[in-house]
């Protein structure tokens, strides 16, 4: 009888808590995809608890982030989350209080990637968010969800000058045009693109030029994605000798297949079209950050592109 007694006093006292404590959850549907960026900007969470008036109450914020199947991947840490108290009629908060990542737990291949990207993996989650007692860590609110999805980061695909195109010297003298695709998807903020061209060495692949050698052009543009550059340089091309001593090279560093179907080293290509150079752009976020770091060429940067540059009219005398 006792026992039953006390339950239904606590019970009662739960509902008398939820009632002098209420929570309202906004949230973007699609924030951005590094959640170190939500605490900058208001706009993607906001956490507003109401009490009634002249009531103080301590509480703290338990914040899980789950799977589409209610598996949890990330919780705040209640031993280490700061403790507030209710002393207004309304109190706002963001999303630097509802969700500090220092003060966060997350699992498995979901922390990895946060440690490596400071991003999760792309798919669909909820927050959920209640209010709970500083000592005992019982519920001083309801539960509020919030549905959201975390897109992944195309990088721009590089069009022009397109893969191993090959450029007239006198017209490349004065102006090459560089165009890029925008990143996707779009941020709220505008990004900037960092484009680089490098000149391809003697006894250089690309992949080395683009890893050791200091730039022809490092231009950053901003919000746009077509640079004209203006070299003012010399294009006067002596082709190279044989890289690897065997008589021929690939100028894209590609394996090729011989006449017979089988794969080596040796290349149908005994010499480079032109003068070879290799571009690349690099995705910047408004802070002048890389806006990912998980692609394959490191730091946002797109997948590089090779392309030449040779007077035309030695082409012409060639084909002849």
């Amino acid at each position: 009888m006792k026992k039953t007694f006390l339950l239904i006093l606590i019970n009662l006292f739960a509902v008398n808590l939820f009632a002098q404590l209420k929570i309202d959850l906004v949230m973007s549907s699609t924030p951005p995809a590094q959640l170190s960026e939500w605490g900058n900007r208001r706009e993607v969470l906001t956490l507003i608890v109401t009490s009634q008036p002249g009531l103080n109450i301590d509480y703290k914020i338990k914040a899980e982030i789950k799977t589409t199947d209610g598996t949890v991947i990330g919780t705040s840490d209640l031993a280490t989350v700061p403790v507030f108290r209710n002393s207004s009629s309304a109190t706002i908060f963001t999303a630097t209080d509802v969700l500090p990542l220092d003060k966060m737990i997350f699992t498995g291949k979901y922390k990895n990637s946060l440690q490596r990207t400071g991003k999760l993996p792309s798919d669909n989650y909820s927050l959920c968010v209640q209010l709970v007692r500083p000592i005992d860590y019982t519920p001083a609110s309801e539960v509020k969800c919030k549905t959201f999805y975390l897109a992944s980061t195309q990088l721009p695909i590089l069009m022009k000058p397109y893969n191993e195109e090959v450029l007239d010297a006198k017209q490349a003298q004065t102006a090459i045009t560089f165009r890029w695709t925008a990143l996707l998807p779009r941020t709220t903020t505008p990004v900037s693109y960092r484009v680089q061209v490098f000149e391809v060495l003697e006894n250089q692949t690309p992949v080395q030029a683009l890893r050791s050698n200091m730039p022809l052009l490092d231009q950053e543009v901003k919000a746009t994605t077509q640079y004209i550059w203006r070299p003012q340089i010399s294009f006067i091309w002596i082709q190279p000798g044989d890289l690897d001593g065997d008589g021929t090279f690939d100028p894209v560093g590609k394996m090729k297949k011989s006449e017979t179907g089988a794969e080596n080293n040796k290349t149908a290509n005994p010499k480079y079209p032109g003068k070879p150079f290799i571009w690349t752009v690099q995705t910047l976020d408004d802070h002048g950050l890389p806006v990912t770091q998980t692609d394959g060429s490191g730091e946002a940067r797109s997948e590089p592109v090779v392309f030449f540059v040779k007077d035309r009219a030695k082409v012409k005398d060639e084909k002849n």
